[in-house]
């Protein structure tokens, strides 16, 4: 299968959607990068995990990141995708991952689930969802994009406030026909 996207959750590409730290009014917000200190465990190499704004013991946050797999091929062809995601966090992280297709507007005119997954709730554990789709593409010039949403539940230990609700994921699409 060709790899059509191979990307990691980053500021750029994820939000802050709910927090259960967050003022009133003040969502969405940028998710913020960890400080160069190397955390773990790592998802190929990568530490870079991110978390929200907002610092409490016991939070639950929401990060969605939007990964945008490009413009979709030509009119009338049915698209196989397969996606894998690997995933970790500080404690419980749920996930789940729709595909969306997007006409020339930037209205979504199509949304299909792929996955819903939760880790072990253990800090050291990357944990991996995957999901495949059939995507019969009707016009020409859709984009598809994937939207995961991931609820992270900070540590209970006070102490701990230094990066509650520490996220990372990385997301493999791969299809049968190069996009």
């Amino acid at each position: 299968m060709v790899l059509t996207l191979q990307a990691f959750t980053t500021p750029a590409n994820t939000q802050v959607i709910a927090d259960t730290a967050a003022l009133p009014g003040t969502l969405p917000t940028p998710a913020v990068p960890t400080a160069p200190a190397m955390l773990s465990p790592l998802i190929d190499g990568s530490s870079a995990y991110i978390w929200s704004p907002n610092t409490a013991s016991n939070q639950t946050v929401t990060f969605q990141s939007i990964f945008d797999i490009g413009t979709l091929p030509i009119l009338g062809l049915a698209l196989p995708l397969s996606t894998f995601y690997a995933y970790a966090g500080n404690e419980t992280v749920s996930v789940t991952a729709t595909l969306e297709v997007v006409n020339l507007l930037g209205i979504v005119i199509a949304t299909i689930p792929l996955f819903t997954d939760a880790n072990s709730g253990s800090s050291q554990d990357v944990a991996i969802a995957s999901g495949d789709a059939l995507l019969a593409v009707g016009l020409l010039g859709n984009t598809g994009r994937i939207v995961i949403n991931a609820t992270v539940t900070s540590p209970t230990v006070i102490g701990y406030s230094a990066n509650p609700g520490r996220y990372l994921g990385q997301l493999t699409v791969r299809s049968l026909i190069a996009v």
